[in-house]
């Protein structure tokens, strides 16, 4: 959602000062877009058996390809970013 700051409210304009911590110019906008609260980070062992499993989904992953010659993967992983870049339009 985007806003011109000129066109707020006076209470707008304070609350957003008041959590941006300084204040607002006329000529400048606002884009708000709200996202979700991401979880804290593991520690300690929950964090080493997340790494764990998360190496052992990489190994997985590299066992479906093990028989492909490394100039075949390297072809189609250019040919798929060649694609993702000129498919986005």
């Amino acid at each position: 959602m985007w806003h011109k700051v000129k066109d707020l409210s006076s209470d707008q304009r304070l609350v957003i000062e008041s959590l941006l911590g300084r204040q607002l110019q006329d000529d400048e906008g606002l884009n708000i877009q709200p996202s979700r609260v991401l979880q804290e980070a593991p520690v300690g062992e929950e964090r080493s058996r997340a790494y764990a499993q998360y190496l052992s989904h990489l190994d997985m992953l590299a066992g479906r390809v093990k028989d492909i010659p490394d100039d075949e993967l390297d072809a189609i992983i250019d040919e798929a970013c060649d694609h993702a870049r000129h498919s986005s339009s």
